[in-house]
């Protein structure tokens, strides 16, 4: 009998995967997407598109009303860039389009890669939250890698100096990605070359869930670092998060090279601490109903 009910239990598991699978399959199939993103028809990467321009928007304009509830304010120290050039905008609005097929290869991996979780019914903390700080921790390390190399003279003023002509960030995701298309390329494929080594190298198993909680995180945390802020988030004490060193980075270049922690800033002896005692010039500060520096608005 009891070798019975495990057979029976088997089945009725098997019969249930197999159920699962099969709305699954139906679902891709219905929306032309059975073999992956790469079937997607061009209405639906259009769609697809529209979202995401639209997220990142709207994540543009909830930062400043959240910060303003919840952040003291960083005060300006570096020269804020009150107005948008020319190459600014260009810049911008190339590399919120770049965000579509960024998005799209993300999904393109997530599919092929058998690591990769898809069914909600295995929706776990495992495969959802655990990885994401792992993801982070190896992206971080490209990133300051890459970050350190785009400083080095010579190659610095032909693509980063560019982000650097704001030196004290102020428009969430507008500064973040107010950079050279090629450093943003290759600052955005590096989540993809992250996600690769964790769950193709390191075995994790990953959640489509994860992936958007992760996606999302990344640009929250990549637009309050170019904002005015003081966004902190510690874990038992520990600072995981602070927007005041890449505000320092902006100021003081040759240091806190990663995105969104200084890990490995300190591993390589890169990191500089926040020092609020720093000068303080009152007229470099901003209006807050222009946005630019109160000096330049009298």
């Amino acid at each position: 009998m009891g070798n019975l009910h495990i057979h029976l239990n088997i089945s009725t598991y098997q019969q249930e995967e197999h159920t699962n699978m099969d709305m699954i399959v139906n679902f891709l199939e219905a929306q032309g997407l059975v073999n992956g993103p790469e079937e997607m028809s061009w209405g639906q990467c259009a769609l697809m598109g529209a979202v995401i321009i639209a997220g990142f928007d709207l994540m543009n304009r909830l930062v400043s009303p959240i910060g303003d509830l919840f952040c003291k304010t960083i005060p300006v120290r570096g020269k804020h860039l009150d107005s948008l050039s020319t190459t600014d905008i260009i810049y911008i609005s190339f590399n919120k389009a770049a965000l579509v097929p960024f998005v799209y290869f993300n999904l393109k991996l997530m599919y092929h890669e058998q690591n990769a979780v898809w069914s909600l019914e295995k929706c776990s903390v495992n495969n959802i939250l655990l990885p994401i700080p792992i993801i982070f921790i190896v992206y971080d390390f490209f990133y300051t890698l890459l970050h350190w190399f785009l400083h080095i003279k010579g190659i610095y003023e032909h693509f980063h100096k560019h982000h650097h002509h704001q030196k004290a960030p102020s428009r969430a995701t507008i500064d973040a990605v107010n950079v050279h298309p090629i450093e943003f390329f290759l600052g955005e494929y590096n989540h993809l070359l992250a996600i690769f080594i964790s769950t193709r190298i390191l075995g994790l198993q990953f959640h489509i869930v994860g992936l958007l909680i992760y996606l999302i995180l990344s640009f929250v945390m990549a637009a309050l670092n170019h904002t005015r802020f003081d966004s902190v988030v510690k874990v038992l004490g520990v600072t995981i998060f602070d927007s005041k060193y890449h505000d320092v980075h902006h100021r003081i270049p040759m240091s806190n090279f990663g995105q969104y922690m200084v890990l490995w800033d300190k591993l390589f002896g890169t990191f500089r601490d926040y020092d609020e005692n720093d000068r303080v010039n009152p007229a470099a500060q901003l209006d807050p109903l222009t946005g630019k520096t109160k000096k330049a608005v009298s």
